[in-house]
């Protein structure tokens, strides 16, 4: 079909409906200027055609495109719906799905603010109609973008084809997420030992993870999940939790030939992890927020997310190892990994023992270099991306203000003591305090002082030389053991992430019942709030969280 032509107006193509014979468009009006409109249509398979807009020289924002694939629906027969877009270009895209076993059987968008947008989401749509959900996922930005450029440089807010892309596959993925939020997803008959699933976070030990996943000639998926992030983080700050790491991680996929999925659990991560790690603090407490979100939230909810997709295997990049052991109440144990440096064993004690055998730690056996080498040498893009140290939620590590804007009632201001309870100065709330701490206390001594414990219930915090941070005695509660409780005797416990382990006697209790640990040297800076786990050698026995502290020289 010929297209009308006039320098003055700016072209774009949408395919519509059909009702009857008389095409449906939004088109709306801008700043009290007409529109010239030439419409052509012809019938193509099942009454479908295709409208050209032509637009004079209206001014304004772009019009709104309105475009849906499948026949016979109605507003309220898809399964989940994304959106994406930028205020900056001005493009925005709405698409939603709807499954059909394993297919998405329709798709419907919505493009707006750019002829690429309405061309993206258009090319996007017509490659997912009728695929499986692992081959819509498995779409990349670059495949869209070459079929976008064709729509020219993107109407009067400029929206480049490869940001076009972006958008509108992100919009896919989020309606993809938006039905596994609302279990509205395809459901597997049952898990397939030749498929798994693996945790992706963007980072390059997730990427490697899932390169050698793929080298086992499995079924892989990769998942990454849309976690909780502070909406109060100062700019700049980029964590796992961010936008931006879930399009890499997505990307990584993709290039690797991968589909890649996203589930929302913002809310449960906020709620089981986020709220905890607050309450711990106000309660005067340290705790780690790793090892509990382990334990009570991302290994329970990859397992259950692998067995609704139908993967045998839950593929992560922690730097640990499971084995096997005549020993363990379920036949295996966690073992530290290979790179010592890297050793993520500690943050594993309160995973339940019946998931280990449905994981794997494929980096257990590699030192960090060598994992940053096999990415380099697969041409991956997170080779080259740094570490963060910082807590997932507040990736710019100031925890006090991240506190005070999360708490509803702040303890508040007290006394600074030292061990006889003499008054040395005033503090302004004992949030701003940890055990062992030195700096920032606000008072002058000839020697240096240490925080030693914080009084919730008076508002005190004690303070005093380095000697009295030590303690010989701990009182651990919520044990998580992998071989039989009686078993813990004679060990190694340690008590922060790279802290050296200490030999130790106990007797370990499962469940909540308080078991008492005597340290076989005096260990500085314990707090109660933290995790004490236990290692026979290089095999992971037992985990805790340490009620109190006593003891020491």
């Amino acid at each position: 079909m010929r297209r009308p032509s006039s320098r003055a107006s700016r072209r774009r193509w949408s395919p519509g409906l059909i009702d009857g014979r008389s095409p449906s468009f939004i088109l709306r009006r801008a700043s009290g200027r007409a529109f010239f409109i030439v419409v052509r249509l012809w019938h193509r398979s099942r009454r479908c055609a295709r409208l050209f807009i032509e637009e004079g020289e209206a001014t304004g924002r772009d019009d709104l495109l309105f475009a849906e694939y499948g026949y016979g629906m109605d507003e309220n027969g898809y399964d989940g719906k994304g959106i994406a877009g930028e205020a900056g270009c001005g493009a925005r895209i709405e698409l939603s799905v709807a499954f059909e076993d394993e297919r998405v059987a329709k798709v419907r968008y919505r493009a707006e603010g750019a002829s690429t947008a309405e061309a993206a989401a258009r090319s996007l749509a017509e490659k997912v109609r009728g695929a499986t959900w692992r081959e819509a996922a498995s779409v990349t930005e670059s495949e869209v973008a070459v079929a976008t450029g064709a729509a020219g440089p993107g109407g009067r807010h400029a929206c480049p084809p490869d940001k076009a892309a972006l958008f509108a596959v992100d919009a896919l993925h989020r309606a993809f997420e938006d039905a596994l939020r609302n279990d509205r997803f395809p459901r597997a008959a049952g898990r397939s030992d030749r498929s798994a699933l693996v945790a992706m976070s963007g980072g390059v030990d997730s990427s490697v993870a899932c390169l050698l996943s793929k080298r086992s000639a499995r079924l892989v998926t990769g998942v990454t999940m849309r976690l909780w992030s502070d909406p109060d983080q100062k700019a700049g700050a980029v964590s796992c939790c961010s936008p931006e790491s879930v399009i890499e991680a997505r990307r990584i996929c993709h290039s690797l030939g991968l589909p890649h999925v996203t589930i929302d659990c913002a809310s449960e991560f906020e709620e089981s992890v986020v709220g905890h790690f607050v309450e711990e603090y106000l309660r005067g407490r340290t705790p780690n927020p790793c090892t509990r979100c382990n334990a009570v939230f991302r290994f329970p909810l990859l397992d259950r997310l692998a067995a609704r997709l139908g993967a045998g295997r839950v593929v992560t990049g922690h730097y640990a190892r499971i084995v096997e052991s005549d020993e363990a109440t379920e036949g295996l144990l966690i073992a530290r990994g290979r790179d010592r440096g890297k050793d993520q064993s500690y943050v594993l004690w309160g995973i339940d023992p019946g998931l280990l055998a449905g994981f794997e730690f494929p980096l257990g056996g590699l030192l960090k270099r060598e994992t940053r080498q096999m990415a380099a040498a697969a041409g991956l893009s997170s080779c080259r991306r740094p570490e963060s140290q910082e807590i997932c939620f507040i990736p710019d590590d100031d925890y006090r203000r991240f506190l005070r804007s999360r708490a509803d009632v702040l303890p508040g201001p007290g006394d600074i003591v030292d061990a006889a309870g003499t008054v040395l100065g005033r503090h302004g709330s004992i949030v701003d305090f940890t055990i062992g701490q030195r700096k920032g206390l606000g008072i002058s001594a000839p020697a240096p002082l240490y925080v030693l414990d914080t009084d919730v219930e008076r508002d005190r915090v004690v303070v005093g030389p380095r000697e009295g941070l030590y303690v010989d005695r701990l009182e651990v509660m919520e044990a998580n053991t992998f071989v039989p409780p009686g078993a813990v005797r004679d060990c190694h416990v340690q008590v922060r992430y790279n802290a050296l382990p200490v030999a130790a006697n106990c007797s370990l209790h499962a469940g909540g019942e308080a078991a008492t640990v005597l340290l076989k040297e005096p260990v500085a800076g314990v707090a109660p709030g933290q995790s004490a786990v236990f290692y026979e050698g290089e095999l992971l026995l037992a985990g805790g969280v340490i009620a109190a502290t006593a003891g020491g020289h």
